[in-house]
């Protein structure tokens, strides 16, 4: 579940802060993570009005190309398709988009006129533009070129550091928001209209305790999971362990207790991921042979009755 993923991505952070700084409470971590969560549900927001911004830049610069005083450019010169892009239109007349950004302003300054006009010239000069000018004009393939920008802006180094500038909550976030960004556009379709319904917010669903009993029994949990680890890394001191390993192998430990729906081959997964993300393959290795260990051991103990 894509859900799932976030939420460990945003508590393993939170989890992380309240290793480092021992003296913050359990409430004062669940106020950041909830803190936090609302700030990447902003960046979905973002990225759906950044296909707006970009979309309107590109029908002003054709409007001052027509409109300018010495050799206007007629309007038969002009490739109008990305100007009359059908979905960024949908979005742009959104009422559930365009309420969500009245009430929260600070989102739309994000996107400055400078960063929405630097974006614009290298869409412009990529080969996903000059492909899509190519394509037969239809309504798919708005939304596919469009779909293949989104993918773009998840592996986009200067966008991450730019977005990253605004929040320091949207660290790594880009890349799996991305995702319900595409799953939002492919639900689109011609006649959708101003009422079409956007991902209403980030929350667990119908795992509604899992970021709460995830979050509130790793700090709680902490210091008997350090145990099992120091146990299972012989050959390893704990002070030569890295913090970071040491928080994502102690929520591993406590999302395979706590919820017996989870496989444990799911959870060593995700968490092995997490492990290349923040640490490194290295770690990954390291924290896969100590997590397998930890496991099985607690099997036999009766922590843990699920395969």
């Amino acid at each position: 579940m894509t859900n799932r993923v976030l939420i460990r991505n945003k508590i393993l952070q939170i989890v992380f802060s309240a290793f480092i700084d021992r003296d913050k409470s359990i409430t004062q971590s669940e106020m950041e993570y909830s803190h936090s969560m609302q700030k990447t549900y902003d960046l979905y927001i973002l990225l759906l009005q950044l296909i707006v911004k970009l979309t309107q830049e590109q029908q002003e610069r054709i409007d001052r190309l027509r409109n300018r005083y010495i050799n206007p450019v007629a309007d038969k010169d002009i490739n109008w398709k990305l100007a009359n892009n059908r979905l960024a239109q949908q979005l742009s007349e959104n009422i559930q988009l365009n309420e969500y950004l009245h009430k929260n302003p600070d989102v739309n300054a994000v996107l400055t006129p400078r960063l929405i006009k630097s974006m614009l010239d290298s869409i412009l000069e990529g080969e996903a533009y000059a492909e899509y000018l190519e394509q037969e004009d239809s309504y798919e393939a708005d939304k596919t070129f469009w779909k293949r920008m989104v993918k773009e802006w998840a592996d986009n180094q200067d966008i991450d550091e730019a977005l990253e500038g605004e929040s320091l909550y949207w660290n790594n976030d880009i890349d799996i928001i991305a995702t319900f960004v595409l799953k939002t556009i492919k639900t689109f379709t011609q006649e959708s209209d101003e009422n079409m319904p956007l991902i209403d917010s980030f929350d667990a669903g119908e795992d509604s305790d899992f970021p709460g009993k995830l979050l509130s029994h790793t700090i709680l949990d902490f210091d008997a999971n350090v145990k099992y680890i120091s146990a299972a890394a012989k050959n390893w001191e704990a002070d030569r362990i890295a913090n970071m390993d040491f928080v994502i192998m102690c929520m591993a430990i406590t999302e395979a207790r706590m919820f017996p729906t989870i496989p444990i081959n799911v959870t060593l997964s995700e968490y092995i991921e997490l492990a290349k993300s923040y640490a490194s393959e290295k770690s990954a290795t390291f924290i896969n042979g100590v997590l397998d260990a930890i496991i099985k051991k607690m099997k036999k103990e009766g922590k843990i009755s699920k395969d």
